[in-house]
């Protein structure tokens, strides 16, 4: 079961990398999300699990999408030729990340990381965020003021990218006057 997860992480994660499409890459990056709620579930932490779901592939991808949404304008550059450029730099990177960890990995002699831990930690945990462990109350509260603060983020989001009536047009070689080409602005 990990290693389906590990290969649905990756996958994803590469997808948002080599997408061209923008909105591709974010629901790449939802399904990445949802491969690491997937890990919590066999960690035995199925409130964190939950919690991913719905704070990151619920209000984090939808916000992302609706940014995408609001703020793209006409074609001016295709994504393509940004891309191109950046991806020659991304692989080095990616590359030089995954050589330090596999040396990592290698060098470094692991024995027993937790011996008869298991997963009494996360658990612990999952249940202590929820209030079910005494004092952990709080953690519902900074959860809830988490949500509203992402809900005001979405909502200014709306407002600032809204058009005002006569903004956004563009130079079009059709139209005469103040902002076509053929304009005295232009110097036509």
């Amino acid at each position: 079961m990990f290693g389906f997860l590990a290969g649905m992480t990756l996958a994803c994660a590469l997808g948002v990398v080599l997408s061209r499409n923008v909105v591709h890459s974010a629901l790449f990056m939802s399904g990445s999300f949802l491969a690491v709620a997937g890990f919590f579930v066999v960690l035995g932490a199925p409130v964190l699990a939950a919690f991913q779901v719905l704070v990151y592939v619920g209000a984090v991808t939808v916000v992302i999408l609706f940014g995408i949404m609001f703020t793209q304008k006409p074609q001016v550059r295709r994504f393509s030729t940004i891309m191109n450029r950046q991806v020659w730099a991304g692989l080095l990177v990616a590359l030089g990340v995954g050589g330090l960890l596999s040396v990592v990995l290698v060098a470094e002699d692991w024995g027993n990381v937790a011996p008869g831990q298991g997963n009494r930690d996360v658990v612990a945990f999952s249940e202590g965020l929820l209030g079910v462990a005494p004092g952990a109350g709080i953690f519902v509260l900074l959860f809830e003021v988490a949500a509203v603060l992402l809900l005001v983020a979405m909502i200014a989001a709306i407002v600032i990218s809204r058009r005002k009536p006569g903004e956004g047009e563009d130079l079009r070689p059709d139209r005469e006057g103040p902002e076509g080409i053929g304009s005295a602005r232009s110097g036509s």
